[in-house]
């Protein structure tokens, strides 16, 4: 028992568990953080996305500096046996038994097993699924590991909160935002806001996220509460366009930190604030190398996972893949009728098969599904590399890819008659993905619209 005291005692002041067991808000962040737990695992066990039945199918997105995480999925589909339910039941469980500790106050074991949490997540999105990532995680991610791990955690919470709402506005500085074509090119436009208007209510959120975020540290209360209305207002009306994961992550540490419970904290600059101020500093970095990437990142979407960068543009776009296969085939044809939803993110709205002596050809036409689809040239990469390295039969596959952005032209981005043939290089601009005035006009869009 004493050694296990020891042990206790030598974790807790590692991690500043002290910190929570002493402070109301943490302990309130603590169950926020919990929350979005309960969240996102639901979400996770309805979606196939790392099964090993997703990556024998060629379906599963790795990172590019990891592009074999496939092999790391080791939970299979329902149809196949209960391995992912019995996973996420673990995971409930564990859950259940941080909110029974909390309530009991025996926050070193609440804090292990949010550490257990913290990286499952961690893994999922930042080593298994490339598609999910996304700022929406981020957030979460980064502040339940200051919660989790750095000292002076209310103080650095509040102020990496902040920042990130300043990094979040350093995407907004393009006409996009500036015009208000981000919303005005959508057919349902910018809800409760007249068309002409929306260049003022986008540049509005421009100057609320690069100036008026700071005031929600300031001295004075009747600034700081004018700050904290407006993004709590923000953040309400926003849910209307992106439901409620984003806000589930943002309005919770919103209203614990800057709400009615809100107080002034001063800037540590002791030893232990260290790992603060490096944080903050590896945040910049990394939303920095989503700018510093070589190419266009809206239109080809190189560096477009690194930062937070949730709205940087509307999208539309067109893949067409046809594979030749050495093998016999039944020539058909399919077609989706016009307006049909598919409700997912990309649509196969056509295919024709036919057959050329012993090649078989199978012509697929895909288009986005909404203007939240990314469009991003290297997942459609990631996964036809994969379906050629699955099936021997297959020769080659072409890839076309047209993108749009903020309702302007399709440009031919991608024209090349093996997709498998090529690589893809990380922070680097890879020279098969064309921008503009190198890729072509193929055509124009129609208006955008939200899909379910």
């Amino acid at each position: 028992m004493p050694l296990l005291q020891r042990c206790g005692s030598a974790y807790e002041r590692f991690f500043s568990v002290s910190e929570i067991r002493s402070e109301i808000r943490l302990q309130l962040y603590f169950g926020a953080s919990l929350f979005f737990y309960f969240i996102i695992f639901y979400i996770w066990l309805n979606f196939p996305t790392i099964t090993v039945e997703n990556a024998k199918g060629g379906n599963a997105v790795c990172w590019p500096y990891f592009q074999d995480c496939y092999k790391l999925f080791f939970y299979h589909n329902t149809s196949v046996d209960d391995s992912r339910g019995i996973f996420y039941m673990a995971l409930f469980v564990i859950m259940i038994t941080i909110a029974w500790s909390m309530w009991s106050a025996r926050w070193r074991l609440a804090h292990a097993l949010l550490v257990l949490l913290f990286l499952w997540e961690a893994i999922v999105i930042g080593v298994l699924a490339y598609s999910t990532a996304s700022p929406i995680y981020y957030y979460h991610l980064i502040l339940t590991g200051i919660l989790l791990f750095i000292p002076h955690k209310e103080f650095f919470l509040k102020l990496t909160f902040v920042f990130l709402y300043f990094l979040s506005a350093t995407i907004k500085f393009d006409m996009g935002w500036i015009a208000g074509t981000y919303f005005s090119t959508l057919k349902s436009g910018l809800p409760f806001v007249p068309h002409t208007l929306i260049p003022i209510a986008t540049n509005i959120i421009i100057f609320s996220q690069v100036v008026g975020c700071w005031f929600l540290l300031s001295r004075r209360l009747y600034v700081q509460r004018a700050a904290f209305y407006f993004f709590t207002t923000f953040h309400i009306y926003s849910s209307i366009l992106i439901f409620y994961l984003f806000p589930a992550a943002v309005i919770p540490p919103l209203l614990i930190f800057f709400g009615p419970l809100y107080r002034y904290t001063a800037l540590p600059f002791s030893r232990t604030a260290i790992a603060g101020w490096t944080l903050i500093l590896v945040l910049a970095v990394f939303q920095l190398l989503g700018f510093i990437t070589p190419g266009d990142r809206r239109m080809t979407l190189e560096g477009n996972k690194f930062g937070m960068f949730m709205f940087e543009a509307n999208h539309q776009c067109i893949a067409t893949v046809t594979t030749y296969r050495s093998a016999s085939t039944t020539p058909r044809s399919f077609e989706m009728p016009m307006g049909t939803s598919c409700g997912s993110p990309y649509c196969r709205v056509k295919e024709t098969v036919t057959q050329r002596g012993d090649i078989s050809v199978s012509e697929d036409r895909y288009e986005s599904g909404g203007p939240s689809t990314r469009c991003d040239p290297y997942e459609w990469w990631s996964k036809l590399v994969r379906h050629c390295e699955l099936d021997a039969t297959i020769e080659r596959v072409a890839l076309t890819f047209d993108h749009s952005i903020n309702g302007g032209p399709f440009y031919r981005m991608v024209d090349t008659t093996d997709v498998c043939a090529l690589s893809y290089k990380m922070f680097r601009h890879n020279e098969w993905i064309r921008i503009p005035p190198e890729a072509p006009v193929v055509g124009y869009p129609v208006t955008n619209v939200e899909r379910d």
